[in-house]
């Protein structure tokens, strides 16, 4: 069939994707029903190609074959469900970033308490003396840090 008998014979068969279209529940307006409508017009130009004439394709594929056909394929892509296409709720988002933020702080306490236990016991009194928040005059409370921030690049 020639191109411009392919193009008439889509135009000519547009109802027939609409009504295919309405089967599904794929409504105008919807986001994805101009994707849908050129899916079925793809479909449909696949189909007619490989015939010599009009005649031919519609004495072989009339309309009930044609309308299950669509319908079919239609169906069979709404049923693949597209990982990308999968909306998460944003309760969920919020709960794993709560988890993984959880799970890092175990990890960085771990980490910590590894350390701290490797320190001379005048270096822990240090931390403890810094994480109490003790009555420590700015210049001892600089020293610790910048004793305890050597301690621990030395450890990591």
């Amino acid at each position: 069939m020639q191109d411009q008998e392919l193009e008439q014979l889509v135009q000519d068969y547009q109802r027939l994707f609409h009504k295919v279209l309405r089967k599904c529940s794929i409504f105008p307006g919807q986001p994805d029903y101009e994707d849908h409508m050129q899916e079925l017009r793809l479909l449909f130009f696949l189909k007619a190609k490989p015939y010599e004439s009009r005649g031919l394709f519609e004495a072989e594929c009339n309309v009930s074959y044609l309308y299950r056909f669509l319908l079919w394929s239609i169906i069979d892509k709404k049923r693949k469900i597209d990982p990308k296409d999968h909306e998460t709720n944003d309760e969920e988002v919020l709960y794993l970033q709560q988890a993984e933020s959880n799970y890092s702080e175990i990890d960085f306490l771990d980490e910590f308490l590894a350390t701290y236990k490797q320190l001379q016991e005048k270096d822990q009194k240090k931390v403890m003396s810094l994480l109490e928040n003790t009555d420590l005059s700015r210049q001892n409370r600089h020293r610790y840090r910048m004793r305890l921030r050597e301690l621990f690049k030395k450890n990591r």
